[in-house]
């Protein structure tokens, strides 16, 4: 058979059968190859960016040294009404011991917003320092307080008889629009006592809604209390809870004579009623009484009020998810026994427990330019143990109730700091400590409850003592334990002329308290610019009873070189010798009065000192060398040293800690703390202009002077 190239062209493709399928076989081909090749040319014009970007990257990555500051800004976006950028302004009274109560109504709040919050606090002289520091060291974004001490304005309220739980501090609402500047238009008035489940931007957008005559929001009260007409303050109905208020200064400042209008309102009613009994409520409610035009109503969602006899389930009936705002109005709190309250009260646990450092993350970028400024330094050894000094610790001055003045100007407090799991040692101290106490305490959010709970039902001896300060410092994931800053926080915050600065295991001898301040008042310390030394000692046994009185001490002393000697001994006399050893112990046994020593390398003394001393440097976390560093400052500065001949602490044993384990067992931490002993003397000489005996070295100092030299280099 003869087959041309003619004849197989014609049996394969001139049949009619072939020509649909091979029509689109070719345009389906030529479709694809087309969308390839456009592809790859994409492909390729990336390729090139990509590359482009790599070698712009590459070369500014080159100029940026080891240690290099990067500087940016964040672009500006307009504070505009009705957008996530508009800055919402609430104000709430905080006077009094308002502050362990404020801190879960606050994380609730910044929990559900997204605007940037301004809080304009009413405080008094005992909170505004609290409420400071804490605004301070929370360092939340978007996030900025005024404080308004209004200690002084309190007379122009406490004339209005009042038997509301709250006392006197109650009725300071009414003076909001004066003490509130002019500046502010527009606030969102809030009681301490809530719970947020809602953004409170939501309350703000209402003022949008309201009439020209309207300046005060309120959400109706969810009982019958102003039904009873012969005792209770004029009311609408059921009358208004001001737990939750909308206040339109500007209109209300434009409308009214505010002041006039109250007064005149209590005047009215304090010949029938003789005093008020829900505070501000009484009287805002008697103004609205004579004037309806002046009230916007807010839905009841939005003010859910825990009260005995609450109506509130006939404002979100089965359906707890329509609950916006919860308001915890009872005297019993959280406590308060109806309906649906166990459900609400877990609520406000989870933000009792909830780690308040979650908050600082940054929303989203509003209002105004923000240069953000970070450092590095990639090759520091010790980059984790200096985070103790860069970071913010969120600390909450006085978490617990306070209240001592100081007796004379000899007075002494003991300075001390403590983890959670050492609570039984400050227990145990302070049954042999009868003087004011300041306690700065390291713990999670979630450990608030649990030291509440041992102080007010589990101790005895903490539960009625009002002389110590809780002060509370949350834990930081990113840092070593912060020894040296919870001293300084502790320490900042005593009314005695002098302290003591010990730690929270070790048993004062008996009557301490006395013989200090009787000491300090013999020696007079502060002109002469003297430390007073507390001789520290020990007992390894863990059940043996401490040594209260000078004689029992001796008469257990561990003598050198004695068969079977004693239990008790100079403070790790075999572990750490240096750090007591200028105390002088052997003189100490038989001294009747005060003496002199100077300072020796590595003394770390237990001292009575005057409250301006130096702070600790806080570059020293975890183990080792914080308070040696502290010692030599003092030294430096020129301060001397007399020992107490009939002062005493004794140390007794306990598990060592993580950071003195890590010491052991890690000798980059033993390099690290090497390198910063290296730091702080270079500093410290600068610093005076001193020359300080130098820390004999250790076998990780040439490692470390190593690693110091190489990065000045670099």
């Amino acid at each position: 058979m003869n087959f041309s190239s003619k004849n197989v062209f014609s049996c394969l493709f001139l049949r009619p059968w072939l020509g649909v399928p091979l029509g689109l076989w070719i345009a389906v081909s030529v479709i694809y190859y087309w969308w390839l090749i456009s592809r790859i040319n994409i492909l390729e014009t990336q390729n090139i960016v990509f590359k482009k970007q790599l070698q712009i990257s590459q070369n500014v990555m080159r100029q940026i040294s080891v240690d290099t500051e990067i500087t940016y800004t964040v672009p500006e976006i307009p504070d505009v009404a009705g957008t996530i950028c508009e800055t919402v302004h609430v104000a709430l009274v905080c006077m009094g011991k308002c502050t362990r109560n404020i801190t879960p109504m606050l994380k609730s709040l910044l929990h559900h917003r997204q605007n940037p919050i301004h809080f304009h606090i009413i405080v008094d002289s005992m909170s505004e320092h609290t409420i400071g520091t804490l605004f301070d060291t929370w360092d939340i974004p978007d996030v900025k307080y005024t404080q308004y001490n209004a200690q002084n304005r309190l007379v122009e309220v406490r004339w209005i008889p009042n038997s509301h739980y709250s006392g006197i501090y109650a009725l300071v609402k009414l003076l909001f629009p004066s003490i509130l500047p002019d500046s502010l238009r527009q606030v969102i008035v809030l009681d301490s006592d809530l719970t947020f489940l809602c953004d409170v931007a939501e309350l703000w957008s209402m003022f949008r809604n309201m009439t020209d005559d309207q300046f005060i929001g309120l959400v109706e009260n969810e009982s019958n209390w102003y039904y009873d007409k012969t005792k209770r303050w004029p009311a609408l109905g059921r009358g208004y809870n001001t737990g939750v208020m909308l206040l339109d200064l500007h209109k209300l400042r434009t409308i009214t004579d505010w002041t006039l209008v109250w007064h005149e309102t209590i005047n009215e009613n304090l010949e029938q009623l003789k005093q008020t009994t829900l505070a501000d409520q009484d009287v805002i409610n008697a103004i609205i009484k004579k004037n309806p035009s002046f009230v916007f109503n807010i839905s009841c969602q939005y003010n859910v009020q825990m009260s005995m006899k609450t109506l509130a389930k006939n404002c979100y009936g089965e359906d707890v998810n329509n609950v916006k705002i919860i308001h915890w109005n009872s005297p019993s709190k959280y406590s308060v026994r109806i309906r649906d309250a166990e459900y609400f009260k877990n609520i406000h646990l989870s933000y009792v427990n909830f780690d308040g450092n979650l908050l600082r993350e940054k929303l989203h970028r509003c209002a105004q330019n923000e240069v953000v400024t970070y450092k590095m330094n990639h090759s520091d050894l010790c980059l984790s143990f200096r985070a103790a000094q860069r970071v913010k610790l969120r600390t909450h001055l006085y978490y617990m109730d306070y209240s001592y003045s100081s007796v004379d100007g000899f007075d002494v407090t003991l300075v001390l700091q403590l983890s959670m799991d050492r609570l039984q040692f400050l227990e145990r101290l302070v049954k042999y400590w009868d003087g004011p106490l300041s306690a700065a305490i390291y713990l999670s959010d979630c450990e608030v409850t649990k030291l509440e709970s041992f102080i007010r039902d589990w101790s005895d001896t903490l539960s009625f003592r009002r002389n110590i300060g809780y002060h509370l410092v949350f834990k930081h994931d990113s840092v070593h334990y912060p020894v040296n800053y919870l001293r300084n926080v502790a320490l900042e915050n005593v009314n005695t002329p002098y302290v003591f600065l010990m730690d929270a295991d070790f048993v004062p001898m008996a009557g301490l308290y006395g013989h200090l301040r009787a000491a300090i008042k013999l020696i007079n310390p502060y002109p002469q610019k003297k430390c007073l030394v507390v001789p520290a000692f020990e007992t390894q046994r863990y059940r043996a009873s401490v040594p209260r009185y000078k004689a029992a001490l001796l008469g257990r002393l561990a003598r050198h070189g004695a068969p079977g000697g004693g239990d008790v001994g100079p403070f790790r006399a075999r572990e750490w010798p240096r750090g007591h050893r200028a105390t002088n112990y052997t003189r100490w046994a038989n001294a009747t009065a005060p003496y002199e020593v100077e300072w020796q390398s590595d003394y770390e003394p237990y001292l009575v000192v005057h409250r301006s001393v130096p702070k600790y440097d806080t570059r020293f976390s975890g183990f080792g060398w914080n308070k040696v560093s502290h010692s030599v400052e003092l030294k430096a500065q020129g301060y001397k040293l007399a020992v107490l001949p009939d002062a005493f602490v004794v140390h007794t044993p306990h598990a060592p800690s993580p950071d003195i384990t890590a010491f052991r067992a890690d000798p980059h931490y033993r390099i690290c703390l090497a390198l910063l002993k290296q730091e702080f003397m270079e500093d410290l000489k600068k610093k005076y202009n001193v020359t300080l005996e130098t820390p004999k070295d250790s076998p990780y100092m040439a490692e470390a002077k190593s690693l110091l030299l190489h990065q000045k280099n670099d």
